[in-house]
């Protein structure tokens, strides 16, 4: 009785270690995962060169045309050069209301209650100019005389030549009421109207009128 509690005790503690070894094989037991391991990529940026900044072409001022200079024995045409003329005389005009070139081929009024302010050439001197003098009596404009405040040529037969003028020796300047004269030697005698900034120029043969504008 006794061998065989035994017997049953000895079967019993087998069947238990065989039952625990048949747990171990179970397929579908779970298996134990692997730790994951995360690996972060630190990018370091490269340096970026810094642009260097390009000089910006300076644009060089545009030079400024000047009144071309006018020869000594030029008649003036512009009133630029007529005034570039008086400036380089540097003379302070004399109070004449008539007056005559040394030669007395020029002849100027600046002031007369009788006549309007000119200047007119010899009888000798005119300027041919039959495209202004059309059907006058002469194909010469012998004078250059001031009306309505504009210098006009004229074809004249008559004259304004009187007795005892002032004569007016090359490089000086005469002024009389709005009118200034220089007499420029071989470029003529110029003449400037202040008020209106408009002028003239007569010479043997030749004469020129010109404005500011």
């Amino acid at each position: 009785m006794r061998r065989s509690r035994v017997a049953q005790v000895v079967l019993g503690m087998v069947l238990l270690g065989g039952l625990a070894g048949c747990g171990d094989d179970d397929p579908e037991a779970t298996p134990e995962q692997a730790p994951t391991v995360t690996v972060t990529e630190t990018v370091t940026p490269s340096p970026t060169a810094s642009a260097t900044p390009t000089p910006s072409a300076t644009e060089e001022p545009s030079p400024v045309e000047s009144a071309s200079p006018v020869a000594p024995d030029e008649l003036p045409r512009t009133y630029d050069a007529a005034t570039a003329l008086f400036d380089a005389s540097g003379q302070e005009p004399a109070s004449y209301r008539r007056f005559a070139t040394p030669d007395g081929e020029i002849y100027c009024v600046l002031d007369d209650k009788a006549l309007p302010a000119g200047c007119e050439l010899g009888q000798t001197g005119g300027a041919e100019d039959p495209k202004v003098c059309g059907e006058a009596l002469t194909t010469k404009v012998g004078r250059i005389e001031v009306q309505n405040g504009r210098p006009t040529p004229v074809c004249n037969t008559d004259t304004i030549r009187g007795d005892m003028p002032d004569v007016l020796a090359p490089g000086e300047v005469a002024r009389a009421g709005d009118v200034q004269c220089l007499n420029a030697g071989a470029a003529g005698v110029v003449c400037l109207l202040l008020s209106s900034s408009e002028g003239f120029a007569v010479r043997a043969g030749e004469y020129a009128i010109f404005s500011a504008a």
